[in-house]
């Protein structure tokens, strides 16, 4: 599933570190799909991606893709804090729990007065040197 792409006119502050365990997500966000690692040996899933189960002493893994939705839990905006984020001012950090039960923590596009439980989504943040991503609320049809 191709997640929603918002372009944002700006350079990443600092770049997300790419590593042989990371680099498989990290390519996949930017075509657009976001990836949770499997455990092989007890089949929980797992976000960051990383080269240990938390779950069990298993260490191989597969990706699988997941749809991205997802329920808002906690909301909170960033007044101070490092100077490389606060170049545009306040910004905002969301913990969404994924439909897939990984909890996690995205940079949040929507309005800081969402209520939590409110359906969630997540997207792609493409910056003009690379992409992080976020999430919204799941926009009105």
């Amino acid at each position: 599933m191709t997640l929603p792409i918002i372009y944002i006119d700006a350079e990443l502050p600092s770049m997300p570190r790419s590593s042989r365990t990371t680099q498989p997500f990290w390519q996949a966000l930017a075509e657009g799909r976001f990836l949770l690692q499997q455990c092989k040996g007890c089949g929980s899933l797992r976000f960051p991606p990383g080269a240990i189960c938390q779950s069990c002493p298993g260490g191989e893994a597969k990706w699988i893709e997941v749809c991205g939705k997802g329920t808002l839990y906690a909301l909170t905006t960033v007044h101070v804090g490092p100077p490389p984020l606060m170049r545009d001012g306040p910004y905002a950090r969301a913990i969404v729990d994924l439909d897939e039960g990984v909890r996690l923590i995205a940079e949040w596009h929507g309005d800081p007065e969402t209520p939590f439980d409110t359906a969630v989504e997540l997207i792609v943040s493409r910056y003009n040197n690379g992409c992080l991503f976020g999430a919204r609320s799941v926009p009105s049809k």
